[in-house]
């Protein structure tokens, strides 16, 4: 009997260490898949657009789902810390016909403010390799894949955290000032010179 359960757990072991070198490689050489998915405003949103601003984190999910519920206040901090970067987080619901309604009004009552798209037919989370949710993917600006994972568990979005720092090392600017902030802080200059 312990040499059976010694079996299992190194045949485990072994799946998950296979498992683990095909995400790393999948991630280190392939292109992120483009797609055109509606928002929850029924816009077209598009990969290649977002990805002009700076990197995309794309998190397929499910409002059944409660690992993917668990893993979305992390998200709303990196987004919140890297989103003046030019960062998106980009939350992909992989709901049904049946649940897909209740999707915004999940994401309104917790106040989340990233871009949430709708995959009800899964096509996209196909593209992506999504055999469970949360799955989470960072895009690099040139589409390559930097880093993905499936499942949720604590540990894993620090580890995204910590791929953000590598990509962003110094700290994001503060909110752009509005312009007619702008034209207020130059007012003063302005006096100032022509009074010379």
């Amino acid at each position: 009997m312990k040499s059976r359960r010694t079996s299992v757990l190194v045949i485990l072991g072994a799946t998950l260490l296979v498992l683990a070198g095909t995400a790393v490689s999948w991630a280190a050489s392939e292109k992120a898949p483009d797609f055109t998915l509606k928002n929850l405003s029924g816009k077209d949103v598009k990969l290649t657009e977002l990805l002009k601003d700076g990197p995309v984190v794309i998190d397929f999910w499910a409002t059944w789902c409660k690992p993917c519920i668990k893993g979305f206040p992390q998200l709303q901090e990196l987004f919140d810390n890297y989103r003046n970067c030019g960062m998106k987080v980009v939350a992909v619901s992989i709901d049904g016909p049946r649940s897909s309604s209740r999707v915004g009004s999940f994401i309104k009552s917790k106040g989340y403010t990233f871009e949430v798209l709708l995959d009800s037919s899964q096509k996209v989370a196909k593209k992506y390799h999504v055999s469970s949710v949360p799955r989470t993917v960072l895009v690099g600006t040139d589409g390559a894949i930097l880093y993905s994972v499936t499942g949720y568990r604590p540990g894993h979005h620090e580890e995204l955290a910590e791929t953000m720092k590598e990509l962003f090392p110094e700290e994001c600017p503060e909110e752009p000032a509005t312009p007619d902030e702008s034209e207020a802080a130059e007012t003063p200059a302005a006096a100032e010179g022509s009074g010379e």
